[in-house]
C-alpha cells in the first residue's frame, strides 16, 4: 500500500516528473549563443557586402579618371562632344570595347566582351573579383556593334549601381523624357540611340536574338518588340537599324529580366 500512498522524490502528482530547472537554463543559454553566431555572421555578411560596394564605386571612378584624362570629369554639356581615352583604358583591360552612357541615371559605364557570358558576372572592368561585375556584350556579339541586335548586361544592384537605373524606365514619365543612350567606340565614334522599348521579359527571351535568319525575320522580330511596349515611340524600324538590348535582373523574379531597347540613329547607320 507504501505505493499508493508516497511519490518518489521529483515526481508530479499523478506521476508526472518535476521540470528540471538546470536543463531549462542550459537551452536558454544554447539559444542565445546561436542567436549571437547568427547575429556575427549576418554582420560579417553586411561589413562584406558593403566593402565590396565601396570596392566597386572607387573601381569605376578610377576607371573615368582614365577614360577622361583627369581626376574629376566632368560630362561635356552636349554628351555626343565627349571624348574617351580607349588607348589609356585599354591599357588597363584590352577587353574593353566602348562606353555607355545614359543621361539622369547613374550608368556611366566602360563595356566589356569577355569570352563567355559568365566571367564579367563576377568580375569588374579591371578583372578584380567583385559582385556587382561589369557591363559587358553578350559574347556572341561583334565589339564593333554591327550585329541587328547588340546585347549588353549588368546587374541590378541593391546601392543603384551598374544597370539598376533601367528600371527608371519603368516610369513613363521618365521614359518619356529620357530616349537617349550614348555609346562611345574606340576612334571616337559616338553612337546614338533612341529607346523605342522597355519591358519585363523572361530570361531566356525572343528579345535576346542576335541573328536572323533574313531581313523578313528580322523586321519582324523589331515590330513585335516595338509593340510589347506600353509605352507609344513614333519610330519606324526597318531591317537596315541596328539595336541595343540593355538587361538587368528583376527584384524578386529570378527568371525574368527588365530590359530597354533602343535603335541607332538613322544619320548614324553607316557609323
Amino acid at each position: 500500500m507504501e505505493e499508493n500512498g508516497k511519490r518518489k522524490v521529483g515526481e508530479e502528482p499523478g506521476g508526472g516528473k518535476a521540470p528540471q530547472k538546470g536543463g531549462s537554463k542550459v537551452a536558454t543559454w544554447i539559444i542565445i549563443a546561436v542567436a549571437a553566431v547568427v547575429l556575427v555572421v549576418a554582420l560579417v555578411n553586411i561589413i562584406g557586402i558593403k566593402s565590396e560596394d565601396i570596392a566597386n564605386e572607387q573601381t569605376y571612378r578610377g576607371l573615368k579618371e582614365v577614360a577622361e584624362g583627369t581626376a574629376e570629369p566632368s560630362p561635356a554639356a552636349n554628351p555626343r562632344d565627349r571624348k574617351i581615352d580607349f588607348d589609356a583604358l585599354r591599357a588597363v583591360n584590352e577587353d574593353i570595347v566602348g562606353w555607355i552612357y545614359v543621361p539622369n541615371t547613374a550608368i556611366d559605364y566602360p563595356v566589356v566582351l569577355g569570352e563567355d557570358n559568365d566571367y564579367y558576372i563576377s568580375h569588374s572592368a579591371e578583372k578584380e573579383q567583385n559582385r556587382a561585375g561589369a557591363i559587358f556584350l553578350d559574347y556572341r556579339n561583334k565589339e564593333d556593334f554591327t550585329d541587328p541586335n547588340t546585347v549588353i548586361y549588368g546587374h541590378r544592384m541593391n546601392d543603384g549601381s551598374m544597370f539598376a537605373d533601367l528600371h527608371k524606365f519603368e516610369d513613363e514619365s521618365f521614359l518619356k523624357e529620357n530616349k537617349y543612350v550614348y555609346l562611345y567606340l574606340p576612334g571616337g565614334v559616338v553612337q546614338v540611340y533612341d529607346i523605342f522599348e522597355a519591358s519585363v521579359v523572361g530570361d531566356m527571351d525572343e528579345a535576346y536574338t542576335i541573328s536572323f535568319a533574313d531581313a523578313a525575320a528580322f523586321e519582324s522580330y523589331l515590330t513585335k518588340m516595338k509593340n510589347r511596349s506600353a509605352s507609344s515611340f513614333n519610330l519606324e524600324l526597318s531591317a537596315q537599324d541596328r539595336i541595343i538590348t540593355l538587361s538587368t535582373c528583376v527584384r524578386g523574379q529570378d527568371e525574368n529580366r527588365y530590359i530597354v531597347q533602343a535603335v541607332r540613329e538613322k544619320s548614324q547607320e553607316g557609323v
